[in-house]
């Protein structure tokens, strides 16, 4: 066909070559969907382990003289928990490690390092599984 003084051709793709570029982006699309649903799936239901079945709550403390503390310690996970090992302000006592059974409570009595009253201090509970759950407590006062 001219138009002018330009030729215009009209070519296309065969059929085939169509057919098969069509089913090779199909393929494509449904394996990056295959990938992309199945690591969202497995991240949705994934376990986690025994750290995301482990919830320990500091429900109250007395700690009115510096040379005891007295945490009031509950279980509200899935799982029993035994406790490692506590941390007051970096100093580990390992004196006393109970386990606490599923929606129990328990009181530990810990005896910290040097302290100062009034002072806030960082107590950290280790369980035997690594879960670690961080509380504060203040010198000198009970909450």
């Amino acid at each position: 066909m001219k138009i002018g003084k330009f030729r215009v051709s009209k070519k296309a793709v065969s059929p085939v070559i169509a057919t098969l570029l069509m089913i090779a982006v199909a393929v494509a699309a449904s394996v990056i969907v295959y990938v992309w649903s199945a690591g969202l799936l497995g991240t949705l239901m994934g376990g986690g382990g025994a750290q995301v079945k482990e919830q320990v709550v500091l429900e109250a403390y007395d700690w009115v003289t510096t040379n005891s503390l007295k945490l009031y310690l509950r279980n509200v996970g899935a799982t029993p928990v035994k406790i490692a090992a506590i941390y007051v302000g970096g100093t580990p006592d390992t004196s006393s490690t109970p386990t606490i059974a599923v929606k129990g409570s328990t009181m530990i009595s810990v005896t910290p390092g040097t302290v100062s009253s009034g002072t806030a201090y960082v107590v950290k509970i280790v369980t035997d599984t690594g879960g670690v759950f961080s509380f504060t407590a203040i010198c000198g006062s009970s909450g």
